[in-house]
């Protein structure tokens, strides 16, 4: 019973949300049941490096159940239960670490240890820094290290500490010190087992017991990444044979009546992605959406009119053409302002800068307003589904904000096609003039493609919101 111990927060929530799944989808119930042909299989509880560390809390929380049960942790990260309940957990657990492996030895402690080393370390160089690095950078025999250390740090003893970096240094620690002191200290779990490369080419490792104590710093070596490396530690474990060491137990299995289901677990961890990959794609294709969507209504290029004009008498002519947007139109500009007259409309081409519609030039229709509104709205409510989808990548959702966040999607994948009712509005259609009628013709342009491209994404967020939806 781990009842008030302390364990490794980010992993005890990894570690519940498995076990919720498990008891959600009733799968040991259903190996262990009656007539399943693995009912007399005895369980174990395995993991790797992090999965390692999330096996071990799952074990502590299947216990009840399952009392004879036995966890494996190949590799786990060094911070897991306090000091006492590491001792208790070695009736069930085991972990396994090899030669230098750096994941085993990563905890807030042995970091600040390594900080601190650092920093002693550069306040020993007696040489400029950048010489320090290239010869660092350079081989050297062990023959020659000691002459080279010598040459280029001084004693611990000759450190000058009237410095204001050694003050500042100083108030630093002390503050750390202050707040490790009303901390905690976690530990590898259970017993442990250091595989110890006794040749240094790889090819003879030694198993022994080790303590939790002995993995108190952070070892710098070459191996110190590699030795986290899953194939070989495989291979090692071939080699070694320890399966053929230890008896086989005979594991009890108690199944208690869980018909209610515990209250799921829901922590805030940023970016944890409970709800698997698909929050995060959700959130990608929301994002690419809201971004186009408002460069696409911001824009003067929504469509690129071409126009007729009637005049009084029955004469028909082209009329000028130009690029409009929601909220704004495309200024012309003379291709050669040496020679340009305006009433040509060949000596004219579109250019970068708009102009917002003068009051009272023309008058704004339903569907242009209707338009406005609907890609103001699309806006919105697609800012808020990107807040749903972006919490979601760090807490789990209820069902219901799933639902919430279909409905918000699909609204907004709704609205941004209703705004492409602008291609029935006045800049569309039929402007009376003084000296006869335009008649416009639209075809979408830059701002109009990019409407469209945004409510494909919207519609691809909302198929994937309802994937969350139902696999929840």
């Amino acid at each position: 019973d781990g009842k008030g111990r302390l364990c490794h927060k980010g992993v005890l929530t990894r570690a519940k949300w498995l076990y919720n799944d498990l008891k959600k989808y009733r799968i040991l119930k259903q190996l262990y049941a009656e007539d399943s042909p693995y009912k007399e299989h005895n369980l174990i509880v395995v993991g790797h490096s992090l999965g390692g560390g999330c096996a071990q809390v799952l074990s502590l929380l299947l216990r009840p159940s399952f009392p004879g049960l036995k966890c494996y942790a190949y590799e786990p990260p060094g911070c897991i239960f306090d000091d006492e309940f590491c001792s208790k957990s070695k009736e069930w657990i085991t972990s396994i670490v090899r030669g230098d492996d750096v994941v085993p030895r990563l905890t807030q402690p042995n970091l600040e240890s390594l900080r601190d080393e650092f920093f002693d370390v550069t306040a020993q160089i007696k040489v400029p820094k950048i010489k320090a690095f290239y010869d660092v950078k350079t081989p050297c025999p062990d023959s020659h290290l000691v002459s080279r250390n010598a040459n280029m740090l001084c004693k611990k003893a000759q450190i000058d500490r009237d410095t204001s970096f050694s003050e500042k240094l100083r108030v630093f620690r002390n503050e750390r010190a202050d707040k490790n002191r009303e901390s905690t200290k976690l530990y590898i779990a259970g017993k442990i087992i250091h595989l110890v490369d006794t040749t240094g080419d790889e090819t003879k490792y030694v198993p022994y017991w080790a303590s939790r104590y002995e993995f108190n710093q952070v070892v710098l070596s070459n191996k110190m990444l590699s030795d986290h490396s899953v194939p070989p530690l495989v291979q090692i474990l071939k080699n070694l044979k320890l399966d053929e060491r230890h008896e086989v137990l005979v594991q009890e299995h108690v199944i208690v009546n869980d018909e209610e289901d515990e209250e799921e677990v829901r922590v805030f961890i940023c970016f944890s992605n409970p709800h698997g990959k698909i929050s995060f794609i959700v959130l990608v294709f929301c994002f690419a959406a809201w971004i186009t969507n408002i460069w696409s209504n911001q824009g003067c290029k929504f469509v690129s009119r071409t126009t007729i004009i009637t005049s009084p008498n029955g004469t028909i002519s082209p009329g000028p053409g130009m690029s409009a947007g929601m909220w704004a139109y495309n200024l012309r500009e003379c291709i050669d302002p040496n020679s340009c007259d305006f009433d040509n409309f060949n000596d004219l081409q579109e250019s970068e800068f708009c102009q917002p519609y003068p009051q009272g030039l023309i008058e704004i229709d339903a569907n242009t307003k209707a338009a406005r509104a609907f890609s103001s709205l699309a806006n919105f409510i697609g800012f808020i589904g990107l807040g749903l989808v972006l919490f979601s990548t760090s807490m789990k959702l209820r069902k219901q904000s799933c639902v919430a966040l279909f409905v918000v999607l699909f609204i907004s994948c709704l609205v941004g096609g209703l705004q492409f009712l602008f291609l029935q509005g006045v800049m569309c259609g039929r402007i009376e003039l003084v000296d006869g009628d335009s008649d416009a013709t639209c075809t979408l342009s830059e701002n109009g493609y990019a409407a469209v491209a945004a409510v494909v994404l919207w519609f691809v967020a909302l198929v994937g919101s309802g994937v969350m939806l139902y696999t929840y």
